[in-house]
């Protein structure tokens, strides 16, 4: 029985994780560009009532999550056009989105409350209570294997191919890039872009298997998680995968605490991450001598003239 009951907590561990990894990654993409963007919560929503309009409409699961990673795409691209193009502030425009996406992703699933799911991501093979390891992971869906493809891809990029190289080189020095005939501007946002998709794959992961139903708000703050799990991570895709694994274990882990009879205040769960974040941080500044491997430019804006 406990050996079930630690499975048990595991696959939740990873399905949490999933979730909160995909959209951590695609913010460490675009901040890798030099951009900041803050509007992940909304940007996840989006994608999460996108998917599952389709979905509902359609039963087509394929169409759904292209629909899903497109809308939170397209939305995210309002972000690129006001910090890339028309050079303002990365906070405020990533704040306005996220607040912009949960109203906006509230009045589209106004009539979606409730309904019924006609399709969903099944897991690769079915399998109600693993007993080990190797049950545990061949019973996740498509999507977290498709994260560790993501993880896998998204690092050898940034180190070993020409654009990952240049993304990195905008990202750390955008006027030294422009200077070798880089252009900023598209890289910028076609990583904002591309950060955003990632995003809508989190928001349909969210509502087509994890949480197979539509509300408000219900992401409940992973946007923000997946913003700290960057930082966690030091922009670099293995270790958030660490951090996510964390994150979801710590989301994994407080309702079963509750069946057992251990009193945890919600308040003190929601901080937890943010906080484990920020003593990491702390840590890594402190041992690393100031540097926290951020990209030296991320949230400036990068203007030509002034080159």
């Amino acid at each position: 029985m406990f050996d079930i009951q630690l499975m048990g907590l595991l696959n939740a561990t990873l399905q949490a994780g999933t979730l909160l990894f995909i959209a951590a990654l695609g913010e460490l993409i675009t901040e890798k560009s030099g951009i900041l963007n803050l509007g992940v919560e909304g940007m996840i929503s989006v994608g999460a009532v996108s998917g599952f309009m389709v979905a509902v409409n359609t039963g087509n699961l394929f169409l759904s999550v292209l629909i899903g990673i497109f809308s939170a795409a397209l939305f995210s691209s309002l972000h690129a056009f006001v910090t890339v193009i028309l050079k303002q502030d990365q906070t405020v425009s990533g704040l306005i989105l996220t607040i912009l996406g949960l109203s906006l992703s509230a009045l589209m699933g106004k009539k979606y409350v409730g309904k019924k799911l006609p399709v969903k991501i099944e897991s690769l093979v079915d399998i109600d209570e693993p007993s080990n390891i190797y049950e545990v992971l061949i019973s996740q869906n498509y999507i977290f294997y498709l994260a560790i493809f993501l993880m896998v891809a998204t690092s050898f990029i940034l180190k070993k191919t020409m654009f990952g190289r240049r993304l990195e080189a905008v990202g750390e020095d955008s006027r030294a890039a422009d200077s070798m005939g880089l252009n900023v501007n598209k890289t910028q946002f076609i990583a904002t872009c591309v950060g955003g998709g990632f995003s809508g794959l989190a928001g349909v992961y969210l509502t087509l298997s994890y949480v197979p139903y539509w509300t408000d708000n219900m992401t409940s703050g992973r946007g923000w998680i997946a913003l700290a799990l960057v930082i966690f991570g030091g922009w670099k895709p293995y270790r958030t995968a660490i951090g996510a694994v964390l994150f979801g274990f710590l989301e994994a882990l407080v309702p079963r605490l509750q069946t057992y009879g251990f009193e945890l205040s919600p308040y003190l769960v929601k901080i937890t991450p943010y906080a484990i974040t920020i003593i990491i941080l702390v840590v890594l500044t402190i041992y690393k001598g100031g540097r926290t491997g951020a990209p030296n430019n991320i949230g400036i804006p990068f203007f030509r003239e002034n080159r």
